[in-house]
């Protein structure tokens, strides 16, 4: 796997295109998803992340550097210089159609697990647990693979709900405990989260890879893996990390 960013006179650059990057520009970062913006703020305290609505409304407070998989507002086309692009990321062999936040992920998870000495011998699979719930997997190189896409927590949910007349939920809550409830929207919970608990754990199977999981529904499968997977590495903030790590290579 390429580690290293490439730089150039006169300028700094990331991957094979010109950023307009300075140190103050990297206090804040965006990664627009699919439903919700992901936010990354940096000050003298730390790291802190918000995911939200699409809020044209914040982008007035500047930022450092951002990325998008969903829809880009027009208020962002000044901002392209600051954008992270596939092509900015070092993940060797990733198609030009693989989304910029999976190959963000798959990145920080590999630079991570090697800081931390992490056993990379049989690869990397990165599970994001978000509107979609992404499979990537990298072989014991750190190349990129190939991986699965399915519908995320939610949108299962909201599948039944809008394709069946008796299936109603309204409240897209964590099942619980039981493994076959009695009411309804229990199981239909329940049901979803083992449906994806079970793609994850036969993608491990599959490809032996050091399991990191990610995103908004991240600690809602921990909770279910622990126990197959005690290796298990869980940041869901682990993309938005990556941006920041990214634009502070590139300084």
């Amino acid at each position: 796997m390429r580690h290293s960013l490439a730089s150039g006179g006169g300028g700094r650059t990331l991957g094979r295109r010109h950023l307009t990057l300075t140190p103050q520009h990297c206090t804040r970062v965006l990664l627009i998803g699919n439903s919700r913006w992901h936010w990354g703020e940096r000050n003298a305290f730390g790291l802190h992340f918000d995911h939200a609505l699409p809020d044209v409304a914040r982008l007035e407070g500047g930022m450092g550097g951002w990325a998008a998989v969903g829809a880009v507002p027009a208020q962002l086309m000044s901002a392209e210089q600051r954008r992270i692009t596939l092509r900015d990321v070092p993940l060797a062999g990733c198609p030009p159609w693989l989304g910029v936040d999976r190959a963000i992920g798959a990145w920080a998870g590999w630079t991570r697990s090697s800081t931390l000495s992490l056993d990379l011998s049989s690869g990397l699979l990165l599970v994001d647990a978000g509107t979609v719930l992404s499979i990537t997997v990298l072989s014991p190189d750190g190349e990129f693979v190939g991986g699965q896409l399915i519908p995320g927590y939610r949108l299962q949910l909201l599948a039944m709900t809008q394709g069946t007349e008796a299936l109603t939920e309204t409240v897209f809550a964590a099942p619980g405990k039981e493994q076959f409830p009695k009411d309804t929207m229990s199981a239909m919970r329940r049901g979803v989260l083992q449906a994806m608990v079970s793609a994850v754990q036969d993608a491990q199977r599959a490809c032996g890879g050091l399991l990191w999981l990610c995103g908004g529904d991240a600690e809602l499968l921990a909770t279910e893996l622990r126990h197959s997977s005690p290796r298990l590495q869980l940041d869901p903030e682990l993309q938005l990390r990556g941006l920041f790590d990214l634009l502070d290579a590139s300084i």
